[in-house]
């Protein structure tokens, strides 16, 4: 975990960084490598698109069950989410609840860390723990390229962060504003990565050699998850961490239906013309915006009908797909980030382009490996 997000750790800082360097986004830097790197991206996300949909609507749907405790299936919960999303995000309402979420996130990652220490006051937990992995099997192999698949997140995410950044300034900020943003991005991700290890560290203590495995509907995981802070914090805190996951859920949800078909208006702006440095603009609601996240739904639906019953699969399907093209985007963020539009002066250190290269090589290895076991 501590590798993988190290590794990756220049393709997202790239995001921040390319767009303070040039007042445009990654997806500018693309058009500059040549036409086809925006092809490849778009398709990318295109295809990527409604398994994460289905994924994060199943996800979901699964707390809204167990919270509720409602007999209502899935087939049916999930689409009526989708359909509310997609409201929300459409005209707007999503933003009435930002604030109120926002403080359930919060709540959720102090409970997690509070969870956290309590569990490694079990002395019997550091005997699970090892250094390196150790009896490695394919299925373990293949778990973990499952697992960090999405450590931090899907590397695709790193071109957002070139437009959420231009997004928050229309002009190239003072040396002072600059660190601010790079400080801003690294407190975000070394806490993202922190919120993983904690997750690593409850898991070995409330169920490595426990006898349980991950269960394959989404309720039954998701009441999983709620177990581990019952027994870790108490009983008093599961309809607090009940409201908290489904608020990390349903923010992390809105916050894909509304990105991806976001991205892919960009990336066709960018067939089309070159960007204006910091006259950034939010992606227009438009009729091409509606047709891709109906894409992505309806895209979602079928996949919920054809697989529904195996939200794990969705799950280690998406995360593993994010892992394989992985290398493709930390790739093409550091060809961009090199290319001769960025001025020397803004480009990063020695130490992050050895680091970018060396990540880029280890991630295209094991996607390659992973290939050759799976086919």
């Amino acid at each position: 975990m501590l590798v993988v997000n190290l590794i990756k750790y220049p393709a997202f800082h790239f995001g921040t960084r390319y767009a303070l360097a040039t007042g445009t986004t990654l997806l500018q830097g693309y058009r500059n490598i040549g036409t086809w790197a925006l092809i490849l991206y778009g398709l990318i996300i295109l295809l990527f698109m409604p398994i994460l949909f289905a994924a994060m609507t199943m996800g979901t749907s699964g707390v809204i069950i167990v919270i509720t405790g409602t007999d209502i299936p899935m087939s049916i919960i999930g689409p009526l989410m989708m359909i509310g999303s997609f409201i929300l995000v459409k005209f707007g309402g999503y933003k009435a609840l930002e604030k109120f979420i926002k403080l359930l996130v919060v709540i959720f990652t102090v409970l997690t860390f509070f969870a956290t220490i309590i569990s490694l006051f079990d002395t019997d937990i550091y005997s699970s723990f090892s250094v390196f992995p150790t009896n490695l099997t394919v299925a373990s192999i293949f778990f973990i390229v499952a697992l960090i698949g999405w450590m931090p997140t899907g590397l695709e995410v790193s071109v957002w962060q070139s437009v959420w950044t231009l997004n928050k300034t229309t002009e190239k900020p003072s040396a002072y504003g600059d660190k601010q943003f790079h400080l801003d991005f690294n407190i975000g991700f070394v806490g993202t990565s922190l919120l993983a290890v904690c997750f690593i560290v409850l898991g070995t203590s409330l169920m490595h050699n426990s006898g349980q495995h991950f269960p394959e509907s989404a309720p039954a995981f998701i009441a999983q998850v709620i177990d581990l802070y019952r027994n870790s914090i108490g009983e008093w805190c599961v309809p607090l961490i009940g409201i908290c996951t489904l608020a990390v859920f349903f923010s992390t949800a809105i916050a894909v239906f509304d990105g991806y078909p976001r991205i892919l208006i960009v990336v066709l702006d960018r067939f089309k013309s070159d960007e204006k440095p910091w006259q950034m603009k939010q992606a227009e609601k438009s009729t091409a915006y509606t047709f891709l996240i109906m894409f992505g739904f309806v895209g979602a639906y079928l996949l919920m009908m054809l697989w529904g019953s195996s939200f794990k699969m969705f799950i280690d399907a998406s995360t593993t797909t994010s892992f394989v093209y992985g290398p493709i985007v930390a790739f093409l963020n550091h060809k961009a980030m090199y290319n001769k539009e960025v001025p020397m002066e803004y480009r990063p250190s020695n130490f992050i382009r050895i680091l970018s290269l060396c990540g880029i090589t280890i991630l295209s290895l094991v996607a390659c490996y992973y290939l050759y076991l799976r086919f």
